[in-house]
């Protein structure tokens, strides 16, 4: 199908639609948050992340926002061209810290530091920083916050195992016209992909953010060919539990990795909706375009940096400028949700460092 060149449409608050029954689901939704955090911690002994709980490691990097860039792009952090130290994690999206060489979705969150701008949330934990989280799979599992909700509560439920995918699936209505078919092949998609470079991955937003005059996705995809030391270190250590935190430590000691970071501004209402993140916004209404470079130079990663570089920083939608806010509803969640699982890795930090 033929690319058109459509304009993209202006931001306006009324891009947003908040169900009526929104708050209350999002009310549930912590409850069930701080219901599962609790029994990782009564398992194992330990608190896990929600979500990411495995981090492969955290590395410094410089975000280039390219010069001359047309008006419809140059917006907030892209306004002029400027280069801003930043830092990124990658990890699985899993909230086990399984082995690497079992299927998972895989992430990269970039922080970029000493952003002016209007804030967000007035009352953001993360002063002058951009944090742009991303997933290797184009669009969420969940539609909104009550779709959310749904998969949200059959996990913390005492039910036994096949009750909890029958009612995963079908929600409770045994009428397959019903049930959700996309949210479920999104999650199955997420969960799948099979292990490989970090720095192979493209990555992207799921959701919409505000893009200044206009509303946008993001994503970030790697930059070139890929060299042959990352073909080398998949084949040394594909296998291996740790795989990915090796093959970023191999990779990084000789040379440097690159990203491009594009915008897939939203032209279309119908087939670009802000409240269903199951939705994937076709390419060939508006491609996504390179705004910016993200640069990872050659360092030294290990265990105990990546440790303390996970301690010191919390990755967030919600630590962001104004220009640059989160929309749809399952931004609204996290803007819940966030704060509360990062409580309690904080708490759990805390406690594990008090003398014996």
């Amino acid at each position: 199908m033929p690319r058109r060149d459509l304009p993209p449409i202006p931001y306006s608050d009324a891009c947003e639609v908040i169900p009526g029954n929104e708050p209350e689901n999002i009310q549930r939704a912590v409850q069930s948050l701080e219901a599962i955090l609790l029994r990782s911690r009564e398992d194992g002994g330990h608190f896990h992340g929600h979500v990411h709980a495995k981090t492969h490691g955290v590395v410094r990097g410089e975000f280039r926002v390219l010069p001359n860039l047309p008006a419809e792009l140059a917006h907030g952090l892209f306004a002029i061209e400027q280069t801003y130290q930043a830092a990124a994690r990658f990890s699985n999206s899993a909230s086990q810290p399984n082995a690497d060489y079992l299927p998972d979705g895989r992430g990269m969150a970039i922080k970029v530091f000493h952003v002016d701008g209007e804030r967000a949330l007035s009352e953001s934990d993360d002063p002058q920083t951009q944090d742009f989280v991303m997933i290797n799979h184009p669009v969420f599992f969940a539609r909104d916050v009550e779709d959310f909700m749904r998969l949200e509560e059959v996990a913390v439920s005492n039910e036994r195992k096949l009750p909890k995918i029958q009612k995963a699936l079908t929600g409770g209505d045994w009428n397959p016209l019903h049930w959700h078919w996309q949210g479920m092949a999104n999650a199955i998609k997420n969960a799948s992909h099979l292990p490989t470079h970090p720095a192979s991955n493209p990555y992207f937003s799921m959701v919409p953010i505000r893009f200044g005059q206009y509303v946008a996705k993001y994503r970030a995809v790697p930059a070139g060919d890929m060299p042959v030391s990352l073909l080398e270190a998949i084949a040394k250590f594909g296998t291996q539990a740790d795989a990915m935190r090796l093959m970023l430590e191999k990779t990084l000691a000789y040379q440097q990795i690159l990203f491009e970071f594009q915008v897939q501004l939203r032209v279309s209402e119908n087939a670009m909706p802000v409240e269903d993140a199951t939705v994937e916004w076709p390419e060939n209404l508006a491609p996504y375009r390179t705004v910016a470079l993200f640069l990872i130079p050659r360092q030294e990663l290990n265990v105990e940096s990546s440790i303390e570089a996970r301690r010191a920083l919390t990755f967030n939608v919600w630590h962001a400028i104004n220009d640059h806010r989160p929309l749809g509803g399952i931004n609204r969640l996290r803007k819940a949700v966030y704060p509360r699982a990062a409580a309690w890795r904080f708490s759990e930090t805390d406690a594990t460092r008090k003398p014996q």
